[in-house]
């Protein structure tokens, strides 16, 4: 059953979790600024963010690292107190609104953050090459599997896997692999 919250009033409620991450939807590239906001009025907050790898266009120089949203123009906010009011983040600066499903504000359960907590860490320990340098139309050389030292060419990749396009006995095959199983031929 779900708990009305007074400073919302009846028709937006919480669900029976007494502290939910509620998700908030930010300004167009303000989300550090709504975090820095939010926390100074003593909320917890989380903003997953990812480390990329670019390298400059037509330039020899090393890859540069930066760090982006991982889910752009969205940030966690829960109360630190049971009793402390959501209200105020509706007129923090940086947030734009809180995302609600109809009457039912939208909450990311302690479980799904901590898998986005586990993927943030990965990224931010892989190797550049895991990050940046395998990209479609890339060649590539598969380590770590049955199928080590072959090459073939990128043909997608995603958060979790990368397929490979792998010429053997005469065809072309994809593969599927994880970027650790990878290095740039």
């Amino acid at each position: 059953m779900p708990i009305e919250s007074p400073d919302l009033g009846p028709r937006q409620r919480l669900r029976d979790d007494p502290r939910p991450w509620v998700v908030a939807y930010t300004k167009p590239r303000q989300e550090g600024v709504a975090q820095d906001n939010a926390e100074r009025q003593g909320f917890q907050t989380y903003l997953p963010m990812y480390r990329t790898v670019k390298r400059a266009a037509c330039s020899a120089e090393q890859p540069a690292e930066h760090h982006e949203p991982m889910f752009p123009r969205y940030l966690f906010v829960r109360p630190a107190r049971a009793d402390q009011s959501i209200a105020p983040l509706r007129s923090t600066r940086g947030i734009h609104s809180l995302v609600a499903f109809g009457d039912e504000l939208a909450t990311m359960p302690d479980e799904s953050l901590d898998a986005i907590r586990r993927y943030e860490a990965w990224r931010s320990q892989a190797e550049p090459h895991a990050i940046g340098d395998i990209q479609p139309g890339r060649r590539v050389r598969l380590k770590d599997t049955g199928l080590e030292g072959l090459e073939g060419l990128v043909q997608a990749v995603s958060a979790k896997r990368i397929v490979v396009l792998l010429a053997l006995l005469g065809r072309q095959h994809s593969v599927k692999v994880e970027p650790q199983q990878l290095e740039l031929a």
